[in-house]
């Protein structure tokens, strides 16, 4: 009797606990660079807006808690494009974009750079028509007066969620960029009673990164543009995240809370970590699994300091694995042939491009194959 009644308890709490769980699912690009089409790799096209718009029905179908957000670089590939034809092409793409982002839905976009590239007014008027909010707390016009909201926040019944634009800075004509550690951290200040989690969507430099990691600041996630790397895992720091891949891949963040008030363990950085220190580890010992490492390289300080290094960075993943409690999974999506393209998304596009010929003509340049990063040069 006593038995059944500490197992009746027993799954009663857990009931209770998974009650008060809360899981959280973010699609986000950055780096868009003025992309609407599939890239021109005839082996393996990626990306296009339509293709973008199936996939994100097909994972807000799977959750309750779903959010899309963009960090940047969206509507122009350049932070300047010369004037006349080249321009004109462009904000006609940028239009297309921000016809579709209105039909496909999006949570918070922050500017980056490259958004300014067709002035300050004319991404004004872009933000006039967007369905959805811009967010940058730290750029102003050149009176110092705050252009977008500081943070867009979406309060349910059982968590908040903020989403925090966010720039180091960089030159232009049309905008100040305030010091962007300072900021943020005024930013927080305020969010402390209002926010739960909180997402930074970032158009940094490694520099400000690391002022913002040394601030241990209250931040659950970063959203990165501005470096064109496509991230395998977060990091060991906050979890963070470059999506520097024109549009032809979606990051889906998926956030499991037991505890707010924990932070996030990122699941695939600690596999990573153990399964590529591992390996760096037995390499060292050149074909004999059961050397001891510190004795093979006694006379090599130096290799014996990366070795405990390797070894303190296995432990680490280790013990936030051990301490488990809010998780981070994540997931990269590519937008391949596989995919069909939402209708009205691809209508979206087709009108656009005729738009765009019947306006200026056949005049844009043929992608260059495999140039994946919109550089100009083949990459393969």
């Amino acid at each position: 009797m006593i038995k059944n009644i500490i197992i009746s308890i027993a799954i009663l709490v857990n009931i209770i606990l998974a009650q008060n769980d809360i899981s959280v699912r973010i699609v986000a690009t950055a780096n868009v660079h003025n992309e609407t089409d599939p890239c021109g790799w005839k082996k393996k096209p990626l990306g296009g807006l339509a293709r973008k718009a199936t996939i994100l029905d097909q994972s807000s179908s799977e959750v309750e808690n779903f959010y899309v957000v963009d960090a940047g670089n969206l509507f122009f590939k350049k932070s300047e494009i010369d004037e006349g034809v080249t321009m004109e092409a462009a904000k006609i793409n940028a239009q297309i974009i921000l016809d579709s982002f209105n039909a496909m839905g999006c949570n918070a976009f922050s500017p980056g750079e490259f958004d300014f590239a067709g002035g300050l007014d004319y991404l004004l008027s872009l933000e006039k028509q967007a369905e959805f909010p811009f967010t940058s707390c730290n750029i102003t016009n050149k009176n110092g007066k705050q252009l977008f909201k500081e943070y867009v926040l979406d309060k349910k019944s059982d968590y908040s969620i903020a989403f925090i634009g966010l720039s180091s800075k960089f030159e232009s004509s049309y905008v100040n960029v305030e010091e962007p550690v300072e900021r943020i951290k005024s930013v927080l200040k305020k969010l402390e009673n209002k926010s739960d989690i909180n997402v930074l969507m970032f158009h940094g430099d490694d520099t400000d990164l690391r002022n913002i990691y040394n601030e241990n600041l209250d931040i659950d996630l970063i959203i990165r543009s501005k470096d064109r790397k496509r991230s395998s895992d977060g990091g060991n720091k906050i979890p963070t995240f470059s999506l520097g891949d024109r549009g032809k891949i979606l990051y889906q963040f998926d956030l499991n809370y037991t505890d707010l008030n924990v932070e996030l363990t990122d699941i695939v950085w600690c596999e990573n970590t153990e399964k590529r220190i591992s390996d760096r580890l037995e390499k060292m010992k050149k074909g004999d699994l059961l050397a001891d490492l510190n004795d093979l390289y006694k006379d090599n300080p130096a290799t014996l300091r990366r070795i405990a290094n390797y070894e303190n960075q296995i432990k680490m993943a280790n013990e936030k694995m051990k301490n488990l409690v809010n998780e981070l999974k994540f997931e990269k999506i590519e937008l391949d042939k596989n995919i069909d393209g939402r209708i009205d998304i691809l209508q979206i596009v087709d009108t656009g491009k005729i738009y765009l010929e019947e306006t200026l003509g056949p005049m844009l340049p043929k992608p260059v194959p495999h140039d994946h990063d919109g550089d100009g040069i083949p990459d393969h």
